[in-house]
């Protein structure tokens, strides 16, 4: 162990003592902290939209100041990601970090490219990050990055907090890089990325932008699918056991109004393969809150109401994760849900079958959605 330790000594002491650079190192001063990047196609060439931190740009007289965008926007072109990276010396002169970037927005011009070589700059630079929130937007990442939303300190950080604050809500589900290339790397894989769009809110007479949430996108390897949106975009949460929070208003014959709260879930999907199909069930056992109810005229909460009402709820999610069954896989033959997966752990010589022709061999499988939803907390110690 000695003489090994010596031996190391031996061979980095000079590099030491000469002040070689093992690895390349950039005064602080002369970096620009990129804290988001949007990429677009055009012309025959990518356009990346850079909007780096820069509280001095931004007028503001300390060295953050809460009122003010506190970030400049820098746009560059070229054959590759990479090139136009590298050619954004030409019109500025600080060096890109891509350590503290927080959103990666792919405009609509860029989506129908298989993802894994568009994004491979950001996966293979040193200094970048794989916990990147992944966006799509249905126009161009460049007017996102320009739009100059004032809904957070740094305006990448608001886009940020507004997918967060939907994940937590039931609405949406951060997707980073790394959870991308994952998915895509097994060609049987497809993934899902959050939509985005801007909208206008009026403050104080002023016309402000904020971000808009539009579902999700559906990538496989080939590219961009299609779209997942509305109602549908909560079951595919359920069927991803990514659904936390959620909040559902339910009305029938003897509830005007009743908001439910979930508070629990959990999703185990199984595979069975019979008469030469696919069936997949889904089993989905929930808790919920009665956060809120208005019954109807000359109606009583009773154990029996309450029952009708689970049972409701119960339809509703069911339906909801069909839906998206259907529109990711029957329609768009996309597994998001890691079908394969599950084929492949319970059945390992099927898939051996069914893997040649996966995701498309998945079309014409079924999904049965068995829902247990227990309303567990009425904010009542007895029920009539």
């Amino acid at each position: 162990m000695k003489k090994l330790i010596a031996a190391l000594t031996a061979v980095l002491l000079p590099f030491l003592l000469t002040g070689c650079e093992l690895v390349r190192t950039v005064n602080l001063q002369n970096r620009a902290i990129v804290q988001g990047v949007g990429i677009d196609w055009e012309n025959g060439e990518y356009v990346v939209t850079m909007q780096i931190f820069s509280p001095e740009g931004s007028g503001g007289q300390t060295i953050v100041d809460p009122s003010k965008e506190n970030a400049q926007v820098i746009t560059c072109r070229g054959a590759s990601v990479a090139e136009a990276v590298e050619k954004s010396a030409l019109s500025q002169g600080k060096e890109f970090y891509l350590g503290h970037n927080r959103i990666l927005v792919l405009g609509q011009s860029v989506t129908d490219q298989p993802l894994q070589g568009l994004l491979s700059y950001f996966i293979n630079s040193l200094d970048s990050r794989p916990d990147i929130g992944m966006l799509a937007t249905p126009g161009k990442a460049a007017d996102i990055l320009n739009a100059g939303i004032s809904q957070a300190i740094l305006p990448a950080m608001g886009i940020e907090n507004t997918i967060r604050n939907a994940e937590q809500s039931g609405l949406s589900q951060e997707v980073f890089l790394i959870d991308v290339l994952e998915e895509l790397a097994q060609p049987h894989r497809s993934t899902v990325i959050p939509y985005i769009a801007l909208s206008q809110v009026e403050d104080d007479k002023k016309s402000l932008h904020a971000i808009q949430l539009e579902g999700f996108g559906i990538f496989g390897s080939d590219g961009y699918r299609g779209r997942l949106q509305g109602d549908p975009v909560r079951g595919l949460l359920f069927l991803r056991d990514s659904m936390h929070n959620a909040v559902y208003t339910l009305q029938n014959e003897e509830y005007a109004r009743a908001a439910l709260q979930l508070y629990q879930s959990g999703t185990r999907i199984v595979p069975e393969y019979t008469d030469g199909k696919l069936v997949f069930t889904a089993e989905i056992e929930s808790h919920w809150t009665l956060v809120e109810k208005a019954m109807n005229p000359d109606r009583a909460f009773t154990a029996d109401t309450l029952t009708r009402l689970e049972t409701l709820l119960e339809e509703t999610v069911a339906a909801e994760c069909r839906e998206a069954f259907r529109i990711l896989v029957t329609d768009y033959a996309s597994d998001a849900f890691y079908l394969g997966d599950l084929v492949w752990k319970e059945q390992p010589e099927l898939w051996e079958q069914l893997r040649v022709d996966w995701p498309a061999g998945i079309q014409n499988s079924e999904l049965v959605c068995r829902v247990e939803a227990r309303i567990d907390r009425t904010g009542l110690e007895n029920v009539g």
